[in-house]
């Protein structure tokens, strides 16, 4: 079973994708600012309600066998860009909306560590772009609870290969590898729901993302860090048929890109 699950993540880590990319979205739906000489992209700050989970499950996960479910993310994006030429500054606001559906396996490799690949296809329009763009993917993800007396740790990770079906300008195939953990102690009690509060910490590395386009100097991303505070409950809360169990608010930095992220589930 675990060759297995290592195969299987090493293929989707060699797989193309481009599937929800939120730190790549702003550049590739923002649209063209009218100047007539090339500009330097300064920052692009973002507001991100990431993921919300419409996820349906044909087969739960169980010690013993693979899980599947129907995923359908779901992303909302509110941008403020600004770029500058030798003559004067330009800021565009824009939002995004991003829905992908797709398929995912549960896989059990332990009692308390399962491996979760997957395939996307869907959606991506910008206010600011007149067509929407193909995203598509394929990719894994990891995901390790702990418990340490009272202390619950959570560990995930994530190994992708993404390409962009757009006609923004020259864009090559980039690898993004995450890998975050999450710790919680208990705080008390909301009715009949046990509470659960902390904080997390996520680091993105970006292997081969350069983003080019005649309006804009090439943009070229390595890097991105994320902290935050999180809070989740036993039962999980529920939103008509809309589960939320996990909940957090993080902010994002590194060159370029900032901005403020709400999770409604654990990114990985």
């Amino acid at each position: 079973m675990k060759s297995i699950a290592v195969l299987v993540l090493a293929a989707a880590a060699a797989a193309p994708a481009a599937a929800q990319d939120q730190d790549l979205d702003p550049l590739l739906f923002m649209g063209p600012s009218g100047a007539s000489t090339t500009q330097a992209l300064l920052s692009a700050h973002t507001f991100a309600l990431y993921r919300v989970p419409l996820d349906y499950t044909i087969r739960p996960m169980d010690r013993t066998h693979w899980g599947i479910s129907l995923t359908c993310p779901v992303s909302i994006t509110g941008v403020r860009v600004t770029h500058v030429s030798d003559a004067e500054r330009f800021v565009q606001s824009l939002g995004v909306f991003a829905i992908v559906p797709g398929i995912a396996l549960e896989i059990p490799l332990s009692d308390t560590l399962r491996l979760r690949p997957f395939v996307e296809a869907g959606i991506g329009k910008g206010t600011a772009r007149g067509k929407p763009e193909l995203l598509y993917g394929a990719g894994a993800s990891a995901r390790l609870d702990r418990r340490a007396g009272p202390v619950l740790l959570t560990f995930g990770g994530s190994a992708v290969r993404r390409r962009s079906a757009t006609d923004i300008g020259e864009y090559e195939a980039h690898s993004t590898f995450e890998g975050g953990v999450d710790t919680q102690l208990p705080v008390g009690t909301v009715g009949e729901r046990a509470v659960r509060a902390g904080g997390y910490v996520i680091a993105r590395e970006f292997q081969g993302l350069l983003v080019t386009r005649p309006d804009l100097a090439p943009v070229d991303l390595d890097h991105q860090f994320e902290v935050g505070a999180s809070l989740s409950t036993a039962p999980e809360i529920r939103i008509w048929k809309i589960t939320l169990p996990w909940i957090a608010v993080g902010y994002q930095f590194g060159p370029v890109l900032t901005g403020v992220r709400v999770y409604t589930s654990f990114p990985f």
